[in-house]
């Protein structure tokens, strides 16, 4: 069994802490907060609550998958990850217009509501930056795997 070096456990676990706080309860909360209030938000924000949780459930096996030194796995890996940032970012255009055109604000703060599910959702791009650059890593340097 290979050792892998103290920088590289620091990196798994960033990546693993990053996205359980930010895909897994940023992203897919939201979204089941969206679903839990749909007869509140309607339809087309319920369905986009489906997707961030989609999303969040894509980038999360995505950030997994990218810790073992395969490359098939490294693959799905860069696929999922991929795939989930793209519809989580589709998913916040969606809920912050509809916020935006709605007039929704903070009850305290009148901060637009939008600017909150910005600072909640936009940083998973981190850990699947992180996530997606390890599984390249792993497609590049790995031939025989």
């Amino acid at each position: 069994m290979k050792r892998t070096s103290k920088k590289s456990r620091i990196f798994y676990a960033a990546i693993l802490i990053l996205t359980a706080v930010y895909p897994v309860f940023m992203v897919m909360m939201s979204g089941a907060g969206l679903i839990y209030n749909r007869s509140t938000y309607g339809e087309r924000l319920c369905t986009a609550g489906v997707m961030l949780i989609v999303s969040g459930a894509a980038m999360t096996a995505g950030s997994i998958l990218a810790l073992p030194e395969k490359r098939i796995t490294a693959a799905v890996s860069l696929l999922l990850t991929a795939g989930g940032l793209v519809l989580c970012l589709c998913m916040l255009h969606i809920l912050t217009s509809h916020a935006d055109s709605a007039g929704w604000s903070d009850n305290y703060t009148m901060e637009p509501v939008s600017a909150m599910y910005r600072r909640r959702m936009l940083p998973s791009v981190i850990p699947a930056a992180m996530a997606g650059g390890l599984a390249v890593h792993r497609l590049l340097s790995a031939p025989g795997k």
